[in-house]
This record gives structure tokens, C-alpha cells and sequence, in this order.
């Protein structure tokens, strides 16, 4: 008995030595067996969520697909910017004669202005800007061919949205009297619109869209950062909207091909225009409604590097753009009366067949690897019949009125009542080196007869710019760009004495303000943060 007893307490012992061992690879065991049941259990919940929505589905009581949600989106840009022309702040304004009606000259400052810049693209001197702060809400329509609506809405704070148009402009209840009429706060409704879409077919579908929108023409646009440069190039606020209100329709030909069309008020950039002005706009011209055609044919390739899109706007009795002169009342009419503002309509204007074609796209070469070349063009063309000079102050004469500089040389001191017409021609490259660095160049040609289409212009435009920009994607949502810009060729940059828009009474009879001119060479050059979200 007693040798049992030693015995059994010596297998209990060697027993609690090896507990620790075999409690150890239990518990492994365990863990590996719950982990398999766990792989397993997700499995079968996985394969099992399509049966039972299928099971469902064949029951008659599908699933409703989860409620599409609202996206917010957006971005912040600002930039240093510099113009290598005089600047008022910094005392260097140039003194130019200034006649009187006794006809002894007296020299004052005058202010330089570059009036084919977007407004402040062509500040003289350098300061830091906000350019756009962008705030976007959409509701995107369903991929689906069935019928959906959604809406679209971008807000725009910063320097570049109180060169947006109003609703309104401001006006002294005269037919002459336009000026600044900028909204308050910088604040600019650059897109408000609702969409919807209906079946057309078993692959086909149309979308409309009424409301704000951006024009339908032109290759760059007023989002800084979706341009491949910085600073806007000719063709973009001169001879082209960048906001148009009215409808658009939309149609898919195919994978390819899509097409176009809609009819807006006849006002650049502002739900209306019109002309006479007496403090309010009713889309019309001499009581002619101004409303504009539009038409766009977009092919795009399927493998998606040969993009083309030829434009349309039609205005059967005119449009009201901003180029046109402001006068300050009937008896002083001035073409090119002040550098004007970007919203300014203005009494140059009249009824006549207004049309601008339009056609630009872009090409990404395959012999290139890594798709890090594109070429793209602009082409753009208009007329305008029966766009109007006036004559001036005719009782005094065609030779007085050149003596006093009422008028720049012939044809303007006879006044002058035609067509206008505008030519341009514009190229970009891209070469994109990697994904953090990239160099962007623009080169466009303007051409424009006389002065009623180009705001601040009094000669025929023929102007040549050049931009280079230096891209770099720091991060996904951070872009700095470099750029260096020149512009020249006929009165490419302006004097005006003694000021901006003011009254033409106030410096004798030198109606219009303007008293020299240059033919550039005038260089820009820009730093450039932007951060998306």
C-alpha cells in the first residue's frame, strides 16, 4: 500500500509540472477552432446576403438601393501675384499731357490698366490675393437609365467672385448710367441648377438641366484650378461668358458622341441684360428680347485620350456683353469711355445677329509612355452686325474733336456703325515628368475689328500671349503653381487720367480718359497655393 501511495502521488506530481504545457495547447487548439468557426460563420454570412436579397427579389419585396447622398467638395486658392507696369501705391505713375479747352496742356499722372486681363490678373504692382474660396453641393443623378432629378450649387468667396455678376447692376435710372455693381461680400453664386433625367430607350436617356450654369464654350473656365494655367488667357472673359441662365439638354449618342443644347438670356455672366438701362435688366435690346442659342457636339475616344468639342451661341437680336462702353450720360458718349469693369453693360450696343463658334480639344499621344504628354487648341470666331460707335460731340467737329482728344484717331472721331468680328487661336502643352511635377504652355492670338466687342479697347486688337507654368502636386489635396506670363501687341496696355471711371467733365473735354498707350511687352508673374477637399 505504501508503494501505491508513492506512486499516485507521484504521477499527481508530474502532472502539475506538466499542466501549464497541456493547458497552453488547449487553449491554441481552442483559439484555432473558434478562429476556423469564425472564418466559417463570416463565410456563410457573406454567400448568404446576396441569396437572401436574390430570395427576396424573386418574392417581390426587393430591397430599396440605399438613398444617393449629398456631397460636399470644394477647394482654397490663393497666390502672390506681380504686374511689371506702373503701380499707383508705389508712386510710379508716368505723367502725360493733358489738354484743356483752351488748348494749353497740363501734365498729370495717369493710371496704367491692362484691359484684355481679367480684372485682377491685371492689378499694376504685386500683392497677395484670395483668389476663389469654392464651396460645392451636388446631388448626383442616378447611373441608372430611369428617371431621377438632382441639383447642383457652387458658392464662390474670394477676390475672384467680386468680379462676378449680379443680378443686377447698379444704375442712376439713366439709359447711359452703368457702373460697379459687385456683390456684397465677394460673394458669388457661380452655379445654382437642378437636373433631371428621363428614359429614352433601353440605352439612352436625356438630362436637363435649368438654372445657372456655366457657359458652354470655351476651353478654360473660372475654377483657377481646373485650367491648365493660372492666370485666365485671352479668349476667357473678352470674347467668352463664364455663366449663362437658362436650360440645357443633353443627349447621349452613344459611348462617344453626345450632344447639346439650350436657350439662355442674352446677358454675360448675369441672369439678365438689357439695353436701354434705366436700373433694371429685361433681357432686351431696344425692346427686343436677347435670347441666346446654344449648341455643342463632345466626342470623346474610348480609350479616352482624343477629347473634341465644337460650341454654338447664337443671339438672333444680340446679346448684351461685357465689352461694350459706359457713358455717363447721352451727351457724353465715348467709346471706350473708362477701363470697364467686368459686369459692365453698357449703350454701345444695338440689334443685329450676334454669333461665336467655338471648337477646342485635347489629344494624349500613345508613342508617349506613361501618358505624360497632351496637346490641346482653341479655335474661336464671332460677329456682331450692326455693333455701334457713336459719333461724339459732332457739333464740334471732326478736326476740333481730334485736337481736344475727345476721340482717338480715325475711324472713332467720325464715329463708326458696322459689323464687328473677332478671331482667336489658342495652344497648350502639357508634359507631365512624374507624378509630383509637371510644365504647362499656353500661346494665344486675339484678333478684334474695332472696339464694340473688347471692354476698355478703342483700336483693332491684334494681341499675342505666352504663359509658362510650373506644376507641383505636393499631395493629394495640395497644388503650388508657378507661372510667368507676357502679353503684347496693339495697345496692349492703356493710360487713363486721372482716374478710373471718372466723370469725363471733371478733366475738360478729354472725354474718354485715355491719353497714352502701349503695345508691351507687359509681364506677369504669379506664386499659387491651392488646397482641395
Amino acid at each position: 500500500m505504501e508503494k501505491v501511495y508513492v506512486l499516485v502521488l507521484s504521477f499527481v506530481f508530474l502532472l502539475l509540472l506538466a499542466y501549464p504545457t497541456i493547458g497552453k495547447a488547449s487553449e491554441e487548439e481552442n483559439a484555432s477552432s473558434m478562429g476556423e468557426k469564425k472564418d466559417t460563420t463570416q463565410q456563410t454570412e457573406a454567400l448568404a446576403v446576396p441569396q437572401l436579397e436574390k430570395i427576396l427579389e424573386q418574392e417581390g419585396i426587393a430591397l430599396p438601393p440605399p438613398k444617393p447622398a449629398i456631397k460636399l467638395s470644394g477647394y482654397v486658392d490663393a497666390s502672390y501675384d506681380y504686374n511689371f507696369f506702373n503701380a499707383p501705391a508705389f508712386g510710379s505713375l508716368p505723367s502725360f499731357a493733358s489738354q484743356t479747352i483752351n488748348g494749353k496742356p497740363t501734365f498729370r499722372p495717369a493710371v496704367p490698366t491692362a484691359p484684355l486681363r481679367y480684372a485682377d490678373d491685371g492689378i499694376p504692382g504685386g500683392g497677395f490675393n484670395l483668389n476663389q474660396l469654392k464651396v460645392v453641393l451636388e446631388r448626383e443623378l442616378s447611373k441608372e437609365n430611369k428617371l431621377d432629378g438632382a441639383f447642383r450649387f457652387d458658392l464662390m468667396l474670394g477676390q475672384d467672385a467680386g468680379l462676378g455678376v449680379p443680378d443686377a447692376v447698379e444704375g442712376l435710372g439713366t439709359a447711359n448710367s452703368t457702373t460697379f455693381g459687385l456683390n456684397i461680400g465677394t460673394i458669388f453664386v457661380e452655379q445654382a441648377y437642378v437636373a433631371f433625367q428621363i428614359p429614352a430607350g433601353e440605352n439612352h436617356r436625356v438630362e436637363i438641366h435649368l438654372g445657372k450654369f456655366e457657359a458652354p464654350i470655351g476651353f478654360e473656365v473660372l475654377e483657377r484650378p481646373g485650367n491648365l494655367n493660372f492666370s485666365y488667357g485671352l479668349f476667357f472673359n473678352n470674347v467668352e461668358p463664364f455663366a449663362l441662365v437658362g436650360s440645357q439638354i443633353y443627349y447621349a449618342i452613344n459611348a462617344s458622341w453626345r450632344v447639346r443644347g439650350g436657350l439662355v438670356d442674352g446677358g454675360f455672366n448675369t441672369s439678365r441684360g438689357g439695353f436701354p438701362y434705366f436700373g433694371f435688366l429685361d433681357n432686351m435690346v431696344n425692346r427686343l428680347p436677347t435670347y441666346l442659342v446654344t449648341f455643342n457636339l463632345d466626342y470623346e475616344s474610348t480609350n479616352k485620350k482624343l477629347l473634341n468639342t465644337f460650341a454654338l451661341l447664337y443671339g438672333f437680336n444680340g446679346t448684351n456683353p461685357p465689352g461694350f462702353g459706359t457713358s455717363p450720360s447721352a451727351a457724353l458718349d465715348y467709346p471706350g469711355a473708362y477701363a470697364n469693369g467686368d459686369i459692365i453693360p453698357g449703350p454701345y450696343n444695338n440689334n443685329g445677329t450676334y454669333m461665336e463658334l467655338n471648337d477646342y480639344g485635347s489629344w494624349i499621344p500613345s508613342f508617349v509612355p506613361g501618358d505624360k504628354l497632351m496637346f490641346s487648341f482653341e479655335l474661336v470666331g464671332g460677329f456682331y452686325n450692326h455693333a455701334v460707335a457713336p459719333s461724339g460731340i459732332t457739333a464740334l467737329g471732326a478736326s476740333q474733336q481730334q485736337l481736344l482728344g475727345i476721340f482717338p484717331p480715325f475711324p472713332f472721331s467720325l464715329g463708326y456703325d458696322g459689323p464687328t468680328n473677332w478671331f482667336g487661336v489658342g495652344l497648350y502643352q502639357v508634359y507631365k515628368f512624374n507624378n509630383y511635377f509637371s510644365l504647362n504652355l499656353r500661346e494665344q492670338y486675339l484678333q478684334a475689328s474695332w472696339n464694340s466687342y473688347l471692354e476698355g479697347f478703342v483700336f483693332p486688337a491684334n494681341i499675342w500671349e505666352t504663359t509658362l507654368t510650373l506644376r507641383f502636386d505636393l499631395a493629394d489635396n495640395l497644388m503650388v503653381r508657378i507661372e510667368g506670363r507676357t502679353d503684347i501687341g496693339n495697345n496692349v496696355l492703356d493710360y487713363y487720367q486721372p482716374n478710373l471711371l471718372v466723370n469725363p467733365a471733371q478733366i475738360g473735354l478729354k472725354g474718354n480718359g485715355l491719353v497714352g498707350s502701349s503695345s508691351g511687352p507687359i509681364v506677369f508673374g504669379a506664386i499659387e497655393v491651392v488646397f482641395t477637399y
